[in-house]
């Protein structure tokens, strides 16, 4: 677990500063530089794109992770494996560019309800598909390396940091709102070219022509493996954007916008276990090459209790300050609070579940995952498609919250019942029910001063009685050594001034 909890704890700090970023530039300068409609377009591209990479990859994502472990014999066989790496991928992203032209009325007629933003900007999609594929298949490379951080630091600070620095030169009017999307499209294609720069660095970029030894051999897996994987990432990765897609159609850009933003604050809760799993995956696909599968079962029932312990600290303490996010915003997206409680819910049982698509995807049951992917994209449609007209952003959500329930059931059962193998401990109930208390103490305190101060103090008194409890109840030996090793750190810094 060492090298799991390293560099997931540096994954999670990337990660907040990430959120910080994040949510200066989502919460305080989109909604209130960018009309909703505009705003609404730039999370529609974004959906749309990330669907559509996700087909342009052809399943090289995964097959880099799960694969990587069969090409450490020699620099030039790694060098096979990354010219597989880049040239399935390209082949995908011309299959997509010739599709997006041959279906473009199609695509676009579907959004020509409530305005032509998205028609004047369809093609956009090309560059911006194009840098996200490649700074994704790249990621997944370096993480099979066994890094994980470099990429977070590119995806979740620099982006951001670039992306808020163009809000504010277009807030000063030296932008037209067309030379802010091609910079905006422009900022995601730095990611791709650093993680080339990283590689040459690592003297890690190099090509060789990829058909030979190790290739021909795992070829026929390798291929099989990657259809299943992009069938199955694309039904996962529709959970996260088909409600914004369908908002966009079925209702307007501006209930897209503002159900973005719910989205995004729910996703901060998810941050703990995006930082597990991006070391978790490569060291589960290790274990299932050495058959340790007793170890496959502890960093299961591990990460399970910690990132349930993780993400209901930050779920009560989303809870319990919305009503501080929610005075940030213009007045039309006051409609997000029940959205978010709705939508981190569904995150939270998430996290509760653990690893267990990493281990069904990394085994000869990989499947399954397409299987259970496959239910979980007809459920989020259907859903989503009888209570958007119903309940609007509420029925997204809960239609979104729904899925994801059943989806995450459907695959511990299957855990269970395959490798006899489960997250849950009793550990985890006194983790929910001291969330509940905390949540309910955190409600009873009443509105101080302004909003820095309601803030500091009802999250200060969450995060100290929730800490306090798990610590003194002992419900988690990584949460007791990740305290520790904090308080050391600190006590070193205060020394040292």
């Amino acid at each position: 677990m060492g090298i799991i909890i390293r560099q997931s704890i540096q994954n999670t700090l990337i990660s907040y500063v990430g959120i910080g970023l994040g949510f200066v530039s989502t919460i305080l300068l989109f909604p209130n530089i960018l009309t909703t409609n505009q705003f609404g377009l730039t999370r529609l591209l974004l959906s749309v794109g990330l669907i559509c990479v996700q087909i342009s990859q052809l399943g090289m994502k995964n097959v880099i992770i799960r694969y990587f472990p069969y090409y450490q014999r020699s620099d030039d066989s790694r060098h096979r494996l990354l010219t597989l790496t880049l040239g399935v991928p390209f082949i995908g992203f011309v299959l997509f560019t010739l599709l997006l032209f041959l279906f473009q009325d199609t695509l676009t007629s579907y959004y020509s309800n409530e305005s032509d933003l998205f028609a004047e900007y369809v093609l956009y999609l090309i560059p911006l598909v194009f840098a996200i594929l490649f700074f994704e298949v790249l990621n997944s490379y370096v993480r099979a390396m066994k890094d994980s951080v470099t990429g977070s630091v590119v995806n979740e600070i620099a982006v951001r940091v670039l992306i808020i620095s163009l809000l504010g030169v277009y807030f000063f009017d030296l932008l037209t709102f067309r030379e802010f999307m091609i910079i905006f499209v422009g900022i995601y294609s730095i990611q791709p070219v650093y993680m080339l720069i990283y590689l040459a660095r690592k003297k890690q970029l190099g090509f060789a022509l990829p058909f030979q030894s190790e290739t021909k051999r795992l070829y026929k897996g390798m291929t099989v493996y990657g259809f299943y994987s992009v069938l199955g990432g694309l039904a996962t990765l529709m959970v996260g954007n088909i409600d914004i897609i369908m908002l966009g159609s079925m209702v307007d850009y501006s209930s897209a916008a503002i159900y973005a933003i719910a989205f995004y604050i729910g996703t901060v809760i998810a941050v703990p276990q995006r930082s597990i799993n991006k070391i978790a995956a490569p060291l589960i696909a290790d274990f299932f090459k050495s058959k340790k599968y007793g170890n496959i079962e502890v960093l299961y029932r591990r990460t399970a209790l910690n990132q349930l312990i993780a993400g209901s600290l930050l779920y009560v303490g989303i809870w319990a300050n919305l009503h501080n996010v929610i005075d940030l915003l213009p007045a039309e997206y006051v409609e997000i609070y029940y959205v978010v409680v709705i939508l981190g819910l569904a995150k939270l049982f998430d996290m509760a579940t653990g690893i267990n698509g990493h281990i069904i995807i990394n085994s000869k049951h990989f499947r399954f995952d397409l299987y259970t992917n496959i239910l979980l994209a007809v459920l989020t449609v259907i859903t989503n498609y009888m209570l958007i007209p119903l309940y609007g952003l509420e029925g997204a959500a809960v239609a979104t919250a729904l899925s994801i329930f059943i989806y995450n059931f459907v695959k511990f059962i299957f855990v269970w019942i395959k490798f006899d193998m489960q997250p849950f401990q009793l550990n985890a109930v006194w983790v929910i029910l001291i969330a509940g208390a905390c949540l309910i103490i955190a409600e009873q305190i009443p509105y101080m001063l302004n909003f820095f101060v309601d803030v500091i103090i009802r999250s200060l008194v969450i995060l100290t009685l929730f800490t306090s409890a798990v610590i003194m109840f002992r419900l988690s030996e990584d949460f007791e050594n990740l305290a520790a090793e904090s308080l050391r750190r600190l006590k070193i810094l205060l020394t040292r001034k």
